[in-house]
């Protein structure tokens, strides 16, 4: 089976890859010299290492949004990158080139087997935490005197362990965030979203994950003298613990929006709204949110109240011709914002989702004229449900053309102006502001 690989890779990725390979390159050309006579010494600990490495990158974790993480292949990587001495085991006398092969060698064997298996590989993620070790690794090798670990600074300078230990969680902190900054430039460029949302997104929501990776790595470190290549697992051991809890709280986040898109069903197995039609409003919805660079927290909320928009249409004692609110009396649309409003009132914690819908029909030039306080979600909303009314779910591109023409005859008046442009630029290309599928819910 071949490799699930992006559509279309973008110039940052290409950009990140080509770093990836000059990062490569430059550890061949330090530690190639050296490579076979250091795997004969250290070959038990290198296999750990990359059986680690690999461990972690095949199982990855896939957060609410749909970005995969590896926290337990990046804290296995940045270990090596801080190892010295090691009870049982010769000192891990190596060249931060020699760490990066080390690295390099997990990695790759964890893309090819993801690949085998009909896996997403990528690449560009494989080669944005390259560069992160590999930038850790020269900061921490490169400070030590001796060429060692920067642990071995205790005993060159005389320095407390405490300030040593400090120095490897800043310097495995900066690698993360190396890794972080990539990551989220070729995100950003794919999804069409703002570089710095894409940061804040990226350092949010993987920072519980950042935090222990940041710690358990360095943390491997300076057990190591005492465990030896226990500190392996040992270190790594709470870090499996909030990975597990996390991977908990996601399939709890994926069966939650289960559950809302099931509510979302009432109105299409009602004969109100055209099959799909809410799993559709809720899909644009959160891309052209991530256009504008809505945060992830906010799109959460903003994919419920799409999903639940036309709610309020069950109280409707003849359906509107193929549900489309868009093209209704502006007073029987407030009906239907406000009756699916309070219905959705009666769950306990759906309250701005609630206050979502009912703002969804109120006329941008509210906006513009009088300053009413009117979301940007529901803005998103009224856009994403009025181009899928006009269009009917069909992607033909003269029915998307027609629909865009009329949504912007109320440009200014009904719409958004920069919703209104967010939406073509997320109608052009189907990729723009999608991450990933969710994750199934396992049964």
């Amino acid at each position: 089976m071949r490799p699930v690989l992006p559509k279309a890779t973008s110039s940052r990725a290409w950009t990140v890859l080509v770093l990836g390979v000059a990062v490569l390159a430059t550890g061949l050309y330090a530690g190639a010299a050296t490579l076979p006579s250091q795997l004969e010494l250290h070959w038990l600990t290198v296999a750990v290492f990359v059986v680690a490495i690999t461990v972690g990158e095949l199982f990855r974790l896939r957060m609410p949004s749909g970005r995969d993480a590896a926290p337990l292949a990046s804290a296995s990587a940045l270990a090596i990158a801080f190892l010295g001495k090691i009870d049982g085991e010769s000192l891990f006398d190596v060249s931060a080139g020699f760490v990066v092969l080390v690295v390099t060698a997990g990695l790759l064997l964890a893309a090819v087997v993801r690949g085998v298996r009909g896996g997403a590989v990528g690449l560009d993620q494989v080669a944005a935490r390259l560069v992160g070790v590999a930038v850790a690794a020269w900061l921490a090798r490169g400070v030590a005197p001796t060429g060692r670990s920067l642990w071995d600074l205790e005993v060159a300078s005389s320095v407390p362990r405490s300030v040593v230990a400090l120095g490897m969680v800043g310097v495995a902190g900066i690698g993360i965030g190396v890794e972080i900054v990539l990551t989220s430039a070729v995100r950003s460029e794919r999804q069409r979203t703002p570089w710095l949302a894409a940061l804040r997104d990226e350092f949010g929501e993987v920072a519980p994950l950042t935090f222990a990776v940041v710690v358990s790595g360095p943390m491997v470190a300076l057990m190591a003298p005492v465990l030896g290549l226990l500190s392996l697992p040992v270190a790594l051991f709470p870090l499996a613990i909030t990975y597990v809890a996390v991977g908990r709280y996601a399939r709890n986040r994926v069966t939650y929006r289960q559950t809302i898109a099931t509510l979302s069903h009432l109105t299409e197995h009602g004969g109100y709204t055209p099959t799909g039609h809410a799993e559709r409003v809720a899909d644009l919805s959160l891309r052209i949110g991530r256009v504008l660079g809505v945060s992830d927290r906010d799109l959460r909320d903003v994919e419920y109240a799409a999903l639940l928009h036309d709610l309020g249409q069950i109280s409707l004692i003849e359906p509107i011709p193929d549900g489309a609110t868009v093209l209704a009396a502006p007073s029987d649309q407030r009906d239907i914002a406000d009756e699916g409003a309070r219905i959705i009132r009666h769950a306990e914690g759906l309250e701005r989702v609630a206050d979502y819908v009912e703002a969804q029909t109120t006329p941008y030039r509210q906006v513009r004229e009088l300053g009413e306080e009117v979301p940007v979600a529901s803005r998103i909303i009224k856009v994403a449900n009025a181009f899928d009314d006009l269009t009917g779910g069909s992607d033909d591109p003269v029915q998307v053309r027609a629909a865009n023409e009329r949504i912007h005859l109320g440009l200014g008046y009904q719409y958004d102006p920069e919703v209104v442009e967010a939406l073509a630029v997320a109608t052009s290309d189907t990729a723009v502001g999608r991450v990933g599928e969710p994750e199934p819910v396992a049964r």
